[in-house]
């Protein structure tokens, strides 16, 4: 019967998403256009009437950062002059902006089969592999394109970065410096310099373009040390209504039941809107409610503003009112929170200060706070980065109601933070922290060891993400203090 009653109010919440995402999707612009590879962007079948004007095409599209539309031009154009190198050069350039390396791969190959002294194609070939972490093979040609003509500033400037991934600071230092000789007002280079100067070794990163518009579905299972059991499924839409303007619609049902409470199902929806009426001010608001097992409906709302006070500095509050339901117990006893929130994001070079606070009225009269603070220290590699850090948290309460939510009335912790990040390639990255030791479970009591461990790992195919993450000990709410196993499972498209 549980089964079954889970199935239902699933399929309902999917269906009324069905609908929304209809209702959406009416207000996009018409991608009736579909280029030759399938991906839809608007004028993207347009007419070429030769390889000039398709030359010329896709790279205003390319400027204009339309992608798809620059890709399909160039794919059109190939069909018709399949031995075109032009052509082949500024695709495989395509390819290699959108991510897709492979591809890119085999472009300027098959143009170096048929041309070997092609200096453009053995330059993006060079630039490809390292966009592939495979630096040895683009050190040897870069170093190839300088032997031929020591002055080629693309060379060294890709000789260089890549050298500096590698952790190879002395050469690196060299290359820059013999390149500065022919270009000594080189923007670039002079940076480099400077970096390697200061100790800052890791290279450039590839920033990949990011489609305006995601889909997201995950599921989240936690069982705690006080015998409560969770799943969660959590629904998301976000599209970009015009440059300054997204829009996010949430989805959440959530199955709560422990040995001492019977099944509670809650489902949640709510709408945010976010504007930037300028660049450095970001505002949002939006509401919703949430439906417990009983039927009965609470709304919830947020508005938030968020200013970049300078370059790495960013801050913002925030006023809304949320629910709480971590488990069964808390789920029947319908509780939402009122209350206001402030935070602070400095990121200094290899640096991340986060800090947030926050107080809250619940509708049983208990009054929350909660404060955190964090320092990280990043260290970057050619394909591990490492973190180093310190966190503290505190949430204190005005009472110690017996509803599921938290017990004591105040807790309070201080752990340092060490992780791993793994990047082997551009399809997968992995994310290890650990964190350990003393929290305090009430007020004026001593201090005990306090551990947790989160494992994160993410695969990139395409448009589409793959998140597979597991928790011990970790907090499994952010009103409770409870120990547990959690695991995410995540599947996300960007269109």
């Amino acid at each position: 019967m549980v089964r079954n009653y889970v199935i239902s109010h699933t399929g309902k919440t999917l269906c009324y998403f069905a609908l929304v995402w209809l209702l959406c999707s009416s207000a996009l612009p018409n991608w009736a256009q579909v280029v030759s590879n399938g991906e839809k962007e608007p004028g993207a079948s347009r007419p070429q009437s030769s390889v000039g004007n398709a030359l010329a095409s896709a790279r205003a599209a390319f400027l204009d950062r339309h992608y798809a539309e620059a890709i399909g031009i160039l794919r059109t154009a190939l069909r018709n002059n399949p031995d075109n190198q032009a052509l082949q050069l500024e695709l495989g350039r395509g390819y290699l902006a959108t991510g897709r390396d492979s591809r890119a791969e085999r472009l300027f190959r098959g143009i170096l089969e048929k041309d070997p002294a092609n200096r453009a194609a053995r330059l993006e070939l060079a630039r490809t592999l390292s966009c592939r972490r495979r630096y040895r093979e683009s050190d040897e040609l870069y170093r190839a394109l300088l032997t031929q003509d020591h002055t080629d500033e693309a060379a060294a400037i890709g000789l260089t970065n890549n050298l500096m991934h590698e952790g190879r600071s002395a050469e690196a230092s060299a290359a820059a410096t013999a390149a500065l000789a022919h270009h000594p007002n080189s923007l670039r280079l002079l940076e480099f310099r400077d970096r390697i100067a200061n100790g800052l070794f890791g290279g450039d990163e590839r920033a990949l373009p990011v489609a305006a518009n995601l889909f997201s579905s995950a599921t989240d299972y936690v069982n705690d040390s006080s015998g409560n059991h969770s799943w969660r499924g959590t629904e998301r839409l976000e599209l970009k209504i015009n440059p300054s303007l997204t829009s996010e619609t949430h989805l959440e049902q959530g199955f709560l039941h422990s040995l001492d409470d019977p099944l509670e199902v809650e489902e949640t929806f709510s709408e945010v809107l976010r504007w930037r009426p300028a660049e450095r001010i970001a505002v949002a608001a939006g509401g919703g409610a949430i439906r417990f097992d009983d039927a009965d409906l609470r709304a919830i709302y947020e508005g938030s503003i968020t200013v970049q006070v300078a370059r790495h500095l960013l801050a913002g509050a925030g006023f809304s009112r949320v629910p709480i339901v971590p488990d069964a117990e808390a789920s029947e006893h319908e509780l939402t929170a009122q209350g206001w929130e402030a935070f602070g994001v400095w990121t200094p070079e290899h640096w991340q200060v986060n800090i947030r606070a926050s107080r809250r009225h619940y509708t049983d009269t208990n009054v929350g706070a909660q404060e955190l603070a964090e320092a990280l220290h990043q260290w970057t590699t050619a394909k591990m980065n490492y973190v180093a850090g310190y966190r503290l948290r505190y949430y204190g309460f005005s009472h110690d109601f017996a509803h599921g939510y938290f017990s004591p009335a105040a807790y309070q912790s201080h752990q340092a933070t060490f992780g791993l990040m793994f990047h082997p390639g551009g399809r997968y990255r992995g994310e290890l922290t650990a964190r350990a030791g003393a929290e305090s479970l009430g007020n004026g009591a001593d201090f005990q060891p306090a551990w947790e461990i989160n494992a994160r790992n993410e695969v990139i195919l395409g448009k589409w993400t793959l998140n597979l993450d597991y928790s011990r000990y970790h907090l499994a709410q952010v009103t409770g203090a409870f120990r547990a196993d959690a695991a995410r499972f995540g599947l996300a498209y960007h269109f």
